[in-house]
């Protein structure tokens, strides 16, 4: 039986508004209606009237003088479930939390989607200045740490997908933003991991693994990152790099001690 009028407009809806919700990035500035339709490509007039609708929802929320968006609350919870039943998180976090608390830094897991990564877990040390990210949080995949060592470990059809992705949401850009991401890819060659200092937001230092699931078919990458600045480059690409590689090998081998598969499949 064909979907109904009614149906297939709902549908469309809900692909418009999570279009939408897409559009904000970790540690973004709040959005207007013009912002987020450029990002999206959607019509003004329908940004307004969805976002009027994510806000009643929870997903997004009005702040500053000009009623500007930021993500809501509620946004947290999508896809939680499905999160929390993953097993690489159980057997990555006590791995990230030991190396955060060793290092006062910041550990996440994160995999590509589009021109982002998707934070699987986050773990941050007892002292860590914060990055004020998330599960379900996005960082873009071609200025960050994480994002470079993932499509360095993927297979030449896929990157080039993300790399589309990431060319679409560059805009005008995209020529320099490939050719500096593709630069970065090479680096991971000669060290086996990624840096990124002060690539996406300028305080922010970091190094970058893949981590090779189901026989090398599911790809996903580690960050190790700090939002201080006094810390030597060096310590980044002699120890935390290093460590992470090893972490990375780690995870790998347990999810394969235990028959685990990333899906749970």
């Amino acid at each position: 039986m064909a979907p109904s009028k009614d149906k297939a407009t709902e549908v469309v809806s809900l692909a418009r508004g999570l279009a939408i919700l897409r559009a904000f990035r970790a540690i973004d500035a709040p959005l207007g209606n013009k912002e987020i339709a450029e990002r999206t490509g959607l019509p003004k007039a329908t940004v307004a009237r969805l976002a009027y609708t994510l806000c009643a929802m929870g997903y997004l929320r009005q702040v500053g003088p000009h009623a500007q968006y930021h993500l809501g609350d509620k946004v947290s919870t999508l896809g939680y479930t499905v999160l929390r039943t993953l097993s690489v998180r159980q057997v990555a976090g006590p791995l990230m939390q030991a190396m955060a608390d060793r290092h006062e830094m910041s550990v996440a897991l994160g995999i590509g989607d589009g021109a982002d990564m998707i934070y699987l877990h986050y773990c941050s040390g007892p002292e860590t200045i914060t990055m004020r990210l998330h599960v379900g949080a996005l960082v873009p995949i071609a200025q960050s740490a994480m994002g470079r060592a993932y499509m360095w470990a993927l297979a030449p059809a896929a990157r080039e997908a993300h790399v589309a992705a990431i060319r679409a949401a560059a805009g005008g850009s995209a020529d320099a933003v490939e050719a500096g991401l593709r630069e970065a890819i090479a680096e991971v060659d000669r060290r086996g991991f990624s840096v990124s200092f002060g690539d996406w937001r300028r305080e922010i230092f970091a190094v970058g693994a893949p981590v090779w699931l189901d026989r090398g078919e599911t790809i996903l990458a580690l960050n190790c990152g700090t939002r201080r600045r006094d810390l030597d480059p060096a310590r980044f690409q002699e120890e935390l790099g290093p460590e992470l590689m090893a972490m990375s090998s780690e995870i790998g081998h347990r999810m394969d001690q235990l028959g685990a598969s990333f899906w749970g499949d």
